[in-house]
């Protein structure tokens, strides 16, 4: 058995699409080929693994950037990845993941990150769950906004042609933030003011709030769903105030629509949504886990984000084993100096001691170091720890923007 991995030639776009949507139970038909063919221009070819000449399996990687306590990254969007079921528990996911690290960290992007229902999978690859989402769901008509006379101004619904306004708020909402992308146009046509994998295409409406003195200042974005019953919900995709009198007036506008049964909004975890209206109890929230991050490259990675907010200049040593990405592997001196982070590989043991996978929901603050090292994630003296949670703290939690 011979097995070959590499980039998918133009000629293997059908075999490819097969396999993902046989992997996903999705539209295995030339429709089905043609309603997905705009990942193809986000993502560039599949990496694909061939056994015996044929292709069994493949995944995508998406060239994206995203903020780590503001400062951009860039990141490898591992997703799609599939696998025909006849060649399944061979190993191959694995080969493929790693063979896309090793390509990852070739052209310089020291961060990877993807979204799966299976995350101890991912996890034993050094993928960690490293952002969080807070689920907010509502019936419109029983909250009302708590302080609308806040809101000075009007809102006026946008089309896909109107991406560079929105993306003015959006990069002022992104100020400082963990987890946000950095979206080109054809993103914002094809992930924003769409649904990336949705098979009809459909336009989501976007609104943008106007403060009273004409500037734009936040914006929404949302879809309207009926289900077989008749029950009707708004989806909210986005909803990016950027000051408080954007916040009451989009919010009040949310409201309007109180012929839907419900809202439902997977917002940042520090949202005060619940506070924003007259009456929390209604407003049910409920935690959800959100991205999965890897380290790709230690030293750049670390290079790449500011130290946390207010963190001293110091040095704490953390030793790291990565299976996937053994050039990771080793003791790492961390350096803060001027507000600016370093990594080196130096001898001897650590201060702290973890896996690739914790080590990722440390880097971008998502775990502190203290409390991996409380519940048996970590190991090392308790002073590190704290020194390490000031390094690497976010100002905001992190939060995935965009879902791929």
């Amino acid at each position: 058995m011979t097995i070959e991995i590499r980039s998918a030639r133009p000629e293997e776009s059908d075999r490819v699409h097969y396999i993902v949507a046989y992997s996903f139970s999705s539209d295995r038909t030339d429709r089905g080929r043609q309603q997905m063919a705009h990942l193809e221009d986000l993502a560039g070819p599949a990496t694909v693994l061939l056994e015996d000449g044929e292709i069994v399996a493949s995944l995508k990687v998406y060239p994206f950037t995203i903020r780590i306590s503001g400062a951009p990254v860039p990141m490898g969007g591992v997703s799609a990845v599939s696998c025909l079921p006849e060649a399944r528990r061979k190993g191959y996911v694995g080969q493929l993941l790693r063979h896309s690290l090793e390509k990852m960290r070739e052209s310089g992007t020291p961060l990877s990150a993807l979204y799966t229902p299976h995350p101890a999978l991912y996890r034993k690859y050094g993928w960690m769950t490293a952002a969080g989402n807070l689920k907010f769901t509502w019936h419109p008509k029983r909250v009302s906004a708590y302080n609308p006379s806040a809101a000075r101004g009007r809102v006026t619904r946008v089309t896909e042609e109107d991406w560079p306004l929105i993306a003015g708020i959006y990069e002022r909402f992104s100020a400082g933030r963990t987890g946000q992308h950095l979206r080109s146009e054809k993103w914002w046509k094809e992930a924003v003011f769409r649904m990336v994998y949705d098979d009809d295409r459909k336009l989501y409406d976007v609104a943008v709030w106007y403060d009273d003195a004409g500037e734009p200042s936040g914006y929404l974005s949302y879809s309207s769903t009926r289900d077989p019953a008749g029950s009707t919900k708004v989806w909210l995709r986005e909803f990016v105030p950027v000051t408080g009198a954007a916040y009451q007036g989009l919010l009040r506008f949310l409201l309007t629509h109180d012929l839907a049964d419900e809202i439902v909004w997977y917002g940042p975890a520090e949202d005060p949504l619940a506070y924003a209206v007259d009456d929390a109890g209604p407003v049910k929230r409920e935690f959800v886990d959100d991205m999965m991050l890897r380290v790709v490259d230690i030293e750049k990675a670390v290079a790449a984000r500011p130290a946390g907010p207010g963190a001293p200049d110091g040095a704490v040593t953390i030793a790291i084993t990565d299976a996937a990405a053994p050039w990771n592997t080793g003791r790492w001196q961390i350096e803060s100096a001027g507000g600016r982070l370093s990594a080196k590989k130096d001898a001897g043991s650590g201060d702290l001691a973890m896996e690739a996978a914790t080590f990722a929901a440390v880097y971008d603050g998502y775990m502190k170091a203290s409390e991996a090292v409380r519940s048996g994630l970590a190991e090392g003296d308790a002073g590190a720890a704290k020194l390490a949670d000031r390094l690497f703290a976010s100002e905001y939690p992190p939060n995935g923007s965009d879902f791929f």
